[in-house]
């Protein structure tokens, strides 16, 4: 397959895959997340399942479209218990993706993180994976971690570079270019975070990471703008092409793809990593679009 390059063609690519993913809902009561899941059920690759007051999920306010045979609505009013089922469903095989609905993100970690019914298993990382379509970028680009680990350690960003280089393959990336993003280019250890990406860099060199391309520390010009990154004549693989870009911490990569969105037309997916299946975990202000994409996203992965 060819490098999937646009949200568009992500889309296109599950809708002749002619298969439906199983998709549990988690308290699916909130407008933004039913659209994002009827328009999946309507293209074709996802099968719902609605955890939460079936009172509410079926009111006009909520449901404006004819339910389908691909919809399933299981009545659990109450949200921590609708969470605990939603992520039972996945737990148990009888669903492949958890989605996040009306519900506080510690109600649903508390139930992802439950060591005997949760979906992370021992020795895993969570942290957060996301994807953005940017107008002004010739593809994708993938980020980590903009929401789950405030300042990770040297292991934890192994493991979201690890997690995040999995995706790219996943969508036909086949050796993916990863920039570790820092304020300048300067390897200065005593500078915060800097070790950490020297340390990475030398594993990367030890063949650790399989067959990425790396480089870093890079300022975000020397890893996503060929042309002004060349003004500093800074030699590296990367320039101006990145398809991953590793954050020092989730205020810069949370800020960075918001400040995209919000000023720069970008549209967003994002999953949850280190679990035993996808979890979309979107934040309330999400626009349907990021919902339908990281929906789309998980089906891609699963």
């Amino acid at each position: 397959m060819s490098a999937i390059s646009s949200f568009a063609s992500l889309t296109s690519h599950l809708a002749t895959l002619n298969s439906r993913k199983r998709l549990a809902v988690a308290n699916a009561v909130d407008a933004h997340t039913l659209e994002a899941v009827l328009r999946a059920v309507e293209t074709g690759f996802v099968e719902a399942y609605l955890v939460g007051d079936v009172a509410a999920i079926e009111s006009p306010g909520l449901l404006r479209h004819e339910l389908s045979s691909f919809i399933h609505i299981i009545d659990i009013p109450e949200v921590g218990a609708a969470t605990r089922e939603a992520v039972r469903l996945v737990k148990e095989d009888e669903a492949d993706i958890l989605m996040k609905g009306l519900v506080n993100t510690d109600v649903i970690l508390r139930a992802i993180l439950d060591k005997e019914k949760g979906l992370l298993p021992p020795g895993n990382v969570l942290t957060y994976n996301a994807v953005l379509e940017i107008p002004k970028y010739h593809k994708l680009l993938f980020l980590s971690d903009p929401a789950v680990i405030p300042s990770p350690n040297v292991e934890q960003r192994k493991a979201m570079i690890k997690y995040t280089a999995k995706t790219a393959y996943k969508f036909g990336i086949l050796q993916p270019k990863i920039a570790l993003i820092h304020a300048t280019e300067k390897a200065n250890p005593k500078i915060q975070y800097m070790q950490d990406y020297l340390d990475i860099m030398q594993c990367w060199r030890q063949g650790e990471f399989g067959d990425v391309i790396m480089d870093g520390p890079l300022d975000v010009f020397l890893a996503l703008d060929a042309e002004r990154g060349a003004i500093k004549k800074v030699a590296t693989p990367v320039l101006g092409d990145a398809d991953i870009v590793i954050f020092p911490n989730f205020e810069s990569a949370n800020s960075f793809y918001k400040g995209l969105m919000a000023f720069a037309g970008a549209e967003m997916g994002g999953l949850l990593q280190g679990t035993e299946k996808p979890v979309v975990l979107t934040s309330r202000g999400e626009s349907i679009e990021s919902k339908f994409n990281s929906i789309a996203m998980a089906c891609l992965l699963t």
